[in-house]
């Protein structure tokens, strides 16, 4: 939640006294240090060994052994000169793109250069336009050919991409695929400093545009690497970086934002950049997102300001938003509080104290006293179709030595953090844990367990994704499957695994990318086709031994959730996760019937004993448009009638509130 420095300085002596000491680690409990966020990024690591590239897949499993198990397909797409393009730390960005409008996935990356040594400034997509089912790959959509420095000037790196359909239209032939890299003009001071970006038009994929935009340093644009790339549902394309030297080793201040609107009768976009103030002690993997009518949006990162005292050098999510579309971005950060007497239930509370003992020692330890970080790496952000942000990153314990964080497995986690009815109030739903976070990989590679979020394009679903080792006697993330799971936002329901339990999916495994799905990218968007939503994911086939060489992407086409998915009631955000709630007094509460329905429908409540009753029915925007209050109340059978005479056309959901309980469920009036 998000506190002012004033409050907080005002009651830091007499609630956080805490904060000047961590609890001391039991022996034997692993640590690591959080890595440094601004070491350089890799400009270049030139393949030496031809583009041969095969599956590394273990042994096969017998079809006895793969009863009842759901394994995905798995088809080769583009190629690209080595995996650093695809991620190097930033596991999020947009690389995969959906459009349901005209059923379409495209994935974007550098270009293989062929003959050897392979290296490429250009850059390349690949798209299906039949929902991922067939493929046409590495189109040229950007060529690098200014010559300068050891690569070339314009050579462009670590891009991202996406589709711009134009309004109403329904063929992918008419519509655009839109990128955005860094190249290596060095306008920055050093290899750094050049932005690359154009369209190319997925018709006539000899149709492309090509600009570049050097650093304006006297005007404060120290331009770097972008991680936040995304176009809105109007069709608007927006980029948010962070202005840093080039060293990446001092912030100044400011969020360079890009603004681009689509001109039809050039066929291109034209951009605008500006400045918005961002103070806090530093900036970088950024992430965006916009709600679907392109009004409310959020630039995303972790790290502290000063707004909350006892997490000084310790990360927390940040966000500055906007509630007009983008024309102007709110002054101060938001900042959320994750730990301490004032944080997330959800995070205090989801392990046990039997955990906790053996992390620090029995009854050596208070929650309220914990301190939680969420590191730089791995996470995203989305915003629901209540205009609600949803932040999924990990969540670790900090360790007692400053910069360190505890990673003994199964004792960090993937979290979902968010607000509802766009308030401030934050909540944390944990998502699932983890054995293992960092990869390590040859020549001097670091990944980790890219967090991503996915939504319906209606955002009323959402689908989190991310990477970890589950094996026995590995303790890096060095072989890994692609793991997921669905959250319904008019139900409130999280997916569970392929048995039932309250668990995440195992996307990749028994399939050919078992152990082996490097590098995992999630489309901002899913595809529905008559409740069935499929999650695009790309990963990489590499060696493992030399991320330098070439590397396959791979298309997992066919991993999907339906209606029947969603069995695991999140918790109500009034009661903390982890504690036990109130008894239950509202035994029943029925789906409204008639459903649809144009003019009165009814409730059915029953309850154990005499409480207060009462019904209020929101829109899609969080707003409470009806209300029914019966006061006090017997124990026994109510009937609730909703009145939508004055109500619009549309889906809405409504909350029965019975005492300290209450049950939401959705209705539509027709």
């Amino acid at each position: 939640m998000k506190k002012t420095l004033l409050l907080l300085f005002a009651i830091a002596i007499g609630l956080f006294t805490y904060a000047q000491v961590n609890y001391k680690v039991q022996p034997g409990v692993k640590v690591a240090k959080i890595p440094d966020p601004g070491i350089m990024t890799k400009a270049e690591h030139v393949a030496v060994k031809a583009p041969v590239i095969t599956s590394s897949i273990n042994d096969p499993v017998t079809d006895s052994y793969l009863k009842g198990t759901d394994i995905v397909t798995i088809i080769p797409i583009g190629n690209s000169a080595n995996a650093y393009g695809y991620g190097y730390r930033n596991g999020s960005a947009t690389f995969v793109w959906a459009d349901q409008n005209i059923n379409s996935v495209t994935n974007m990356h550098r270009q293989l250069a062929t003959p050897p040594p392979f290296y490429s400034g250009n850059l390349c997509y690949d798209i299906s336009t039949d929902g991922g089912l067939t493929w046409t790959n590495d189109i040229q959509v950007y060529e690098s050919n200014i010559s300068g420095g050891q690569y070339n000037v314009d050579a462009a790196r670590y891009p991202q991409g996406a589709i711009y359909n134009p309004p109403g239209n329904t063929d992918p032939n008419n519509a655009y695929f839109a990128y955005f890299a860094a190249n290596l003009d060095g306008s920055n001071g050093g290899s750094w400093g050049g932005y690359s970006y154009g369209v190319g038009n997925i018709g006539d994929p000899e149709d492309t545009t090509k600009h570049l935009l050097s650093s304006d340093l006297d005007n404060g644009f120290y331009q770097g690497i972008p991680t936040a790339f995304t176009i809105t549902q109007q069709g608007e394309a927006w980029m948010a970086d962070a202005s840093l030297l080039d060293s990446y080793t001092e912030y100044l201040g400011d969020i360079i934002f890009m603004h681009g609107i689509f001109d039809p009768e050039e066929g291109d976009y034209e951009y605008e950049e500006f400045l918005v103030p961002a103070e806090c002690d530093y900036a970088r993997y950024l992430k965006m997102s916009f709600s679907p009518d392109g009004q409310i949006g959020y630039v995303y990162w972790n790290n502290y300001d000063g707004s909350i005292p006892y997490l000084d050098d310790w990360s927390y999510p940040l966000l500055l938003k906007t509630t007009d579309g983008g024309q102007t971005w709110a002054d101060e950060l938001i900042s959320v509080e994750i730990c301490g007497e004032y944080g997330l239930d959800g995070v205090k509370y989801w392990l046990s104290d039997e955990i906790l003992d053996e992390l620090f020692g029995p009854g050596q330890w208070d929650r309220d006293e914990l301190l939680y970080t969420t590191p730089w790496f791995n996470s995203d952000i989305a915003v629901d179709a209540f205009g609600n942000p949803h932040i999924i990153c990990t969540v670790f314990l900090c360790a007692d030595d400053p910069g360190y964080i505890i990673i003994t497995p199964e004792t960090f986690a993937v979290f979902d953090i968010y607000t509802v009815y766009g308030d401030d109030t934050w909540y944390a739903q944990h998502l699932g844990t983890l054995k293992t976070y960092e990869g390590n990989f040859e020549p001097d590679f670091l990944e980790f367990n890219r967090v991503q979020v996915a939504t319906t394009w209606d955002h009323t679903k959402l689908f989190f994704t991310w990477l970890d080792t589950n094996l026995e006697g590995i303790t890096d993330n060095n072989q890994p499957d692609v793991y997921a799971r669905g959250f319904d936002l008019l139900s409130n329901c999280l997916s569970g695994d392929d048995i039932g339990a309250d668990l995440p999916n195992n996307v990749t495994a028994f399939s050919t990318g078992m152990w082996q799905a490097y590098f995992q990218a999630t489309s901002q968007y899913a595809l529905e086709d008559d409740a069935v939503y499929t999650i695009p994911i790309v990963y990489e086939d590499l060696n493992p031994l030399n991320v330098a060489e070439p590397v396959q992407f791979m298309y997992i086409q066919d991993f999907s959730y339906t209606e029947a998915d969603f069995i695991w009631d999140v918790p109500n955000p009034d009661f903390p996760v982890g504690i036990e709630p109130v008894e239950n007094n509202l035994t029943f509460v029925s789906q409204n019937f008639p459903n649809p329905f144009n003019n009165t429908s009814v409730v059915t409540v029953k309850l154990e004993k005499a409480t207060d009753l009462s019904l209020e029915v929101f829109n899609l925007t969080g707003q409470k448009v009806y209300e029914i209050n019966n006061g006090k109340v017997g124990a026994g059978s109510h009937t609730l009638t909703i009145d939508a005479s004055n109500l619009s056309s549309g889906v809405y959901f409504y909350t029965v509130f019975a005492g300290e309980n209450s049950v939401t469920k959705k209705m539509i009036v027709n």
